[in-house]
């Protein structure tokens, strides 16, 4: 059974969190992922909903029910956004987004037999203070809710 490197990414900034966790998948590391509602990307309130408010209207024109469709669940978000930074069609990459799990809070009960061999990694984050201070953050929970995720089906 391999050993999984448990991480957490509480106050961790989005973009730079989700490098290194493609980086280590690459590598050959099994990496579980906790708390990704609580990841948080930089920049005002408004600009983020904003940017991320025109990809859900982008459709084709043709036939609008084919896509692009765009996650609105954090840990499937968080897992998108390591998907893209992984090389796409190589046989490597699709290896390296297997290897990583996320969840939205804790890991549920169902999964706690499966990662019985965990290591706690840290991940350093100079960012948060910074950015707290000039208050130009916000949670991937809060997006997310914007974009559309119903928090009611939360399974802990």
């Amino acid at each position: 059974m391999p050993e999984y490197q448990l991480i957490d990414a509480k106050d961790k900034i989005l973009g730079r969190f989700c490098s290194q966790i493609a980086k280590l998948a690459l590598l050959g590391h099994n990496i579980v992922i906790i708390n990704a509602k609580d990841a948080i990307i930089s920049g005002t309130k408004s600009n983020i909903h904003e940017n991320f408010l025109k990809k859900l209207n982008i459709s084709t024109a043709t036939n609008p029910r084919r896509g692009p469709f765009w996650p609105r669940r954090p840990d499937t978000f968080m897992r998108n956004v390591i998907k893209k930074m992984l090389p796409r069609k190589k046989l490597r990459g699709k290896e390296a987004y297997k290897r990583v799990h996320v969840y939205i809070g804790e890991i549920p009960e169902r999964f706690k037999k499966r990662y019985q061999k965990l290591t706690s990694m840290e991940i350093d984050n100079a960012d948060k203070k910074r950015l707290s201070y000039y208050n130009k953050f916000i949670t991937l929970e809060n997006l997310c809710t914007r974009l559309g995720w119903n928090k009611i089906n939360i399974e802990v």
